[in-house]
Parts: C-alpha cells; sequence; structure tokens
C-alpha cells in the first residue's frame, strides 16, 4: 500500500514538472523566435546556434507534452523510456544553456558590438532585445534540473512496480 501511495506521489510530482517543462521550452520559443525575427526582419543572418536553441525546444515542448500523458498512464517499459528520454532532453537543454551562455553573460557593450549595424558609416545601433537571451539561458538551466528531476522519478517509479512484481511472484510461489 505505501509503495502505490509513493507512486502516487511521484507521479504527481512528475506531472508538475512534465508541466513546468512543457511552459519553459515554450518560453524559450517564444523568446528565441522573437530574437530571430528581429534579426531577419532587419536582413541581419540567422545565428545557427539560436536556430538550434530553437530547434530542441520544439523537441523538448513535444517531448513534455508526450510525457505528461506517459505519466498518467505509463506501463513499466514505458517507464525507462521516459527516463531514457529525460536525460536526452537534460543533455539537449545542457547544450541550450552552453549556446546562450556566452550572450546571455557577456556585458551588455558586448553584446551590443556582436548586434550592432551600420547604415551610411554610423552604428544604428542593436537590435534585439538582450533579455530574450537571458530569459532563454535561465529557462534552459532550470529545465536541465527538471529533466533530472523527473528522469529520476521515472526511474524510481519503474523500480517500486519491478520490485513489487518480484515481491508477488515471490508471494505467489510460497502459497
Amino acid at each position: 500500500m505505501a509503495d502505490l501511495l509513493n507512486e502516487a506521489l511521484l507521479k504527481l510530482i512528475s506531472l508538475t514538472f512534465r508541466f513546468f517543462q512543457l511552459t519553459l521550452s515554450l518560453v524559450i520559443i517564444g523568446c528565441m523566435s522573437q530574437f530571430l525575427t528581429t534579426l531577419s526582419d532587419h536582413d541581419l543572418a540567422l545565428p545557427a546556434t539560436h536556430v538550434a536553441v530553437l530547434a530542441i525546444s520544439g523537441v523538448g515542448a513535444v517531448w513534455s507534452l508526450v510525457a505528461l500523458l506517459l505519466t498518467c498512464c505509463a506501463g513499466k517499459i514505458m517507464l525507462e523510456i521516459e527516463a531514457t528520454m529525460d536525460v536526452i532532453c537534460m543533455g539537449m537543454s545542457i547544450a541550450q544553456a552552453a549556446v546562450l551562455s556566452k550572450e546571455a553573460t557577456c556585458t551588455r557593450w558586448a553584446f551590443m558590438q556582436a548586434y550592432m549595424f551600420w547604415v551610411d558609416d554610423m552604428w544604428v545601433g542593436y537590435l534585439p532585445d538582450r533579455k530574450l537571451i537571458k530569459a532563454s539561458f535561465g529557462c534552459a538551466i532550470v529545465n536541465v534540473i527538471l529533466y533530472a528531476a523527473t528522469g529520476l522519478m521515472s526511474w524510481a517509479v519503474f523500480e517500486m512496480r519491478r520490485r513489487n512484481e518480484r515481491h508477488e511472484r515471490h508471494h505467489h510461489v510460497t502459497k
């Protein structure tokens, strides 16, 4: 009985974390889309790394949505897949944070120099908002933690179920 309560509690916490993973991934998608749109509107080159961050967030959002459903009704095999996918998504979030860290932590002047442009031999100004990069960076870091936590929770539920199955088989054999 205690294992069922523990499993239910882990699933509830996991569902909450999955919702936040989805939300944070969508925030990153929004921020990076705005950032890249600003660059694109002025015919400036889109950094491939930022496009990759956008794509990774899309994958993370889709996985979080699928995982929300799997957490509700996951069998033993699906729990292993969940834990594995969470490790992969954690790695993707680490990659996002690494890509964004330079611009998120650089000085304002360095950021301005990277995104300023010339018109008639004059600096016109920088276009994108640095806060978008900082917000995406922060969301990526939090997602690393959430993916690690949900991966551990999926693995813990998997182990609880495996232990219960062994106990039931042992109890059935002894009767």
